[in-house]
């Protein structure tokens, strides 16, 4: 009998293209082409001795092989990741661990909560990675992360991969963003349908909320007229003091806020951005990782409870 030991590389790829549902997905992820994907996913079920994956039309469906190998890959992947950085750094005193954070986290939530970890634990390095909300468990599964921050909004939930851990953090409430001298700027609320007839300056956003500000003004009851989209937050600020349009965004990702406009809780109905951590399974994570978990749910709490500026 021949026993055929399967590769670690190819199952991490194996993983992102499990994640993804394609070929392509996969190689954007991992940064390799997509025929290379296709090469290494063709020798792993040379070496598995069963097929893995069905080629459908717009992308690939797993095998109930396929389907074994990914969700046991998830584990292994994890513990192998967490044995390599132990050897590679035994009798060094040097640990890591790996957060993957989106960009408007990194405002407040990332540096308080790293420089709070640091304080329990000098001596681990936390190793930054950029990661879109959508990307993160494909990068969790191929142990590029060990917690990863993701995010969804209150009126459209996103049920999380159930492979890993989720930790609730926060809900960040979404605030209407005016001009300083708009009208509506001195008051301690203001509704959207108040705001119907205003042109609208609008956060870009990839699926599943592509159409998110479209979604929240319909359950207030109207239907926006949009001036312009940008995929930054800081822009939107500066195209609503320029007199533009009105803006939304999430509390948290209003820092630095310019002194020429106003921000104004919204009133009902009223959305929230919420912020979770996805982690690698507790039997698969060091101390540290559940440290670093601990610092982000106390962090999140502090700016939960901290007052607008």
């Amino acid at each position: 009998m021949v026993i055929t030991v399967l590769d670690l590389r190819r199952l991490r790829i194996y993983a992102a293209v499990a994640e993804g549902g394609s070929f392509t997905a996969a190689a954007s992820v991992l940064f390799l082409s997509q025929p290379a994907v296709s090469q290494q996913m063709a020798i792993l079920e040379r070496e598995a001795g069963v097929p893995l994956l069905e080629r459908v039309p717009r992308g690939i469906r797993l095998t109930e092989a396929g389907k074994l190998l990914a969700e046991r890959a998830t584990t292994l992947l994890a513990e192998v990741s967490e044995i390599e950085d132990e050897l590679r750094h035994l009798g060094a005193g040097v640990r890591e661990v790996s957060l993957g954070a989106f960009p408007t986290a990194g405002a407040d939530l990332v540096p308080l909560a790293i420089r709070a970890f640091r304080r329990r634990h000098p001596d681990v390095r936390v190793l930054l990675s950029p990661a879109h909300a959508g990307d993160v468990t494909a990068q969790l599964r191929t142990s590029r992360i060990a917690v990863g921050l993701i995010w969804d909004y209150d009126f459209a939930p996103q049920t999380a991969d159930p492979a890993f851990d989720r930790v609730e953090l926060l809900a960040d409430p979404l605030r209407v963003v005016l001009p300083a001298d708009h009208p509506a700027a001195g008051e301690p609320e203001v509704a959207l349908r108040d705001l119907a007839e205003e042109p609208w300056i609008v956060r870009a956003h990839r699926a599943p909320y592509a159409r998110a500000f479209e979604h929240m003004c319909r359950i207030a009851g109207f239907e926006p007229r949009i001036a312009f989209r940008t995929d930054n937050y800081q822009a939107i600020q500066g195209l609503v003091a320029a007199g533009i349009g009105l803006g939304l965004a999430p509390r948290l990702s209003l820092a630095p806020r310019r002194r020429d406009i106003a921000v104004v809780p919204m009133a009902a109905p009223a959305f929230s951005r919420r912020i979770a951590a996805l982690a690698v399974p507790a039997a698969c994570r060091s101390s540290a990782v559940d440290d670093l978990l601990d610092v982000l749910r106390t962090t999140a709490d502090e700016l939960h409870r901290a007052p607008d500026e």
